[in-house]
C-alpha cells in the first residue's frame, strides 16, 4: 500500500513540469477561438484557464451544475454537443457551431474526423482516468489556448504540487496497517472503480486503501457494478458517495448496516463545485486533501477546508464564494 502511494506521487511529479508538444501549438487569435466539448469536466478546465466564454458547444451535465452556471451565466444558451447511440460526436453539429477546437477523451471515437479537420476544426485527444492524466490535460489544454492560459496552468501546477507535498508529508508517519479501507460509490451504491483509475488515484493519494482495487482485474474498464454482498464483505471503514441520494441509500439499507462506515457514521457525500471533485476536473487538487482530512483528521487539524475552498475558487475561477455557497460545495444536498 505504501509503495502504491509513492507510485501515484511519482507519476504525478513527472507531470509537474510543462507538457508542451508541437501537436498542441497555440492557436492564432486564441482569445477569439471557438471551443466545443461534450466532456463535462473538460468544460471546467477550460473555464479555469479563462476560456469559458469561448465555449460554443458544451455538455448538458455541466450546464445543470449551479456553480458552473454562476461562473458562466451565458452557458445556459450554449448548445449541447450531443452524442449518438454509439457514443460518437455528430460532426455536422460541430461544424454548425463553427467550432475551431474540439476536446475529446482518448476513449471516444470521432466519426468523420478527417472531415472536421479539413473544415478547420482541430480535434484534440486528451488522456483521462488518472490523476496524472488530469494534470497533463490542464497543461496541454493551456498550451493550445495560448500564453495567458499557460500562465494560469503553471499556477495550477504549482498549487497542485504543493497539495501533493502537503498530504504526503502529513501521511508519512501512518503505517500501512493503520491506513483506512475506503469504498467509493459512484452514481449508485454498487457502482465503483478498481485499479488503475482516477478514483483509485485520489483514494491512494489521500492515504486510503481502495477496497475495490483488484475487483476488475483483467478488464479494460476498471469501473462497473459489483455485487452488494462483495462491497459489504470488504467492510469499508469510510464510504465516499458521489451523491446525497447514494449516501442515503447506503445509510438506510439493511444490507449495509454491518459495515464499519455505516456503524461509525462515516459515509460522506463527495464535494461538488464546478463539477464533482472526484471526477476529471481541476478541482481534483482539493479532492485528495479533503479526503485525507476526512480519513485522518488528527493529521490535518490546521487545514481549514472552507478557507481552502474559498481561496481556490477565487484564485482559479475568479469566484468569491459566500459561506453558504462553500457549505453547499463541501456538503452537497443533492
Amino acid at each position: 500500500m505504501i509503495r502504491s502511494f509513492h507510485v501515484v506521487v511519482a507519476s504525478l511529479m513527472v507531470l509537474l513540469s510543462p507538457v508542451f508538444t508541437p501537436a498542441f501549438a497555440a492557436q492564432p487569435a486564441h482569445s477569439d477561438v471557438r471551443i466545443a466539448t461534450s466532456w463535462p469536466a473538460q468544460n471546467t478546465i477550460i473555464a479555469m484557464l479563462g476560456y469559458g466564454k469561448n465555449i460554443v458547444g458544451t455538455s448538458a451535465i455541466a450546464k445543470r451544475i449551479p456553480l458552473f452556471r454562476q461562473a458562466l451565466p451565458g452557458i445556459v444558451n450554449v448548445p449541447d454537443v450531443s452524442l449518438t447511440s454509439s457514443h460518437d460526436i455528430n460532426p455536422e453539429q460541430i461544424l454548425a457551431q463553427r467550432a475551431q477546437l474540439l476536446f475529446v477523451p482518448e476513449n471516444m471515437h470521432i466519426a468523420k474526423q478527417d472531415m472536421l479537420e479539413q473544415a478547420g476544426v482541430k480535434v484534440l485527444v486528451l488522456p483521462d482516468n488518472s490523476m496524472a492524466a488530469m494534470v497533463e490535460r490542464v497543461m496541454k489544454t493551456a498550451q493550445v489556448l495560448g500564453p495567458d492560459a499557460q500562465q494560469k496552468a503553471q499556477q495550477f501546477q504549482a498549487y497542485f504540487n504543493h497539495n501533493v507535498a502537503l498530504v504526503q508529508s502529513r501521511l508519512a508517519g501512518i503505517p500501512d496497517s493503520q491506513r483506512l479501507r475506503v469504498y467509493h460509490a459512484m452514481m449508485s451504491p454498487v457502482m465503483t472503480s478498481g485499479k488503475p483509475s482516477l478514483n483509485d488515484d485520489w483514494i491512494t493519494l489521500a492515504g486510503g486503501k481502495n477496497v475495490a482495487a483488484t475487483w476488475f482485474g483483467g478488464k479494460p474498464n476498471t469501473t462497473g457494478e459489483v455485487p452488494v454482498e462483495r462491497a459489504v464483505a470488504a467492510d469499508p471503514q469510510v464510504i465516499i458517495a458521489m451523491t446525497r441520494q447514494t449516501a442515503q441509500m447506503i445509510e438506510h439499507s439493511a444490507q449495509w448496516q454491518s459495515t464499519s462506515a455505516v456503524k461509525n457514521h462515516r459515509v460522506f457525500v463527495n464535494p461538488q463545485g464546478m463539477f464533482w471533485w472526484c471526477r476529471e476536473t481541476s478541482e481534483e487538487a482539493l479532492q485528495f486533501v479533503w479526503l485525507a482530512k476526512k480519513l485522518y483528521p488528527a493529521q490535518f487539524q490546521d487545514i481549514d477546508m472552507s478557507k481552502m475552498t474559498h481561496d481556490f475558487y477565487q484564485n482559479f475561477f475568479g469566484l468569491d464564494l459566500t459561506s453558504a455557497q462553500i457549505q453547499n460545495v463541501l456538503e452537497p444536498q443533492h
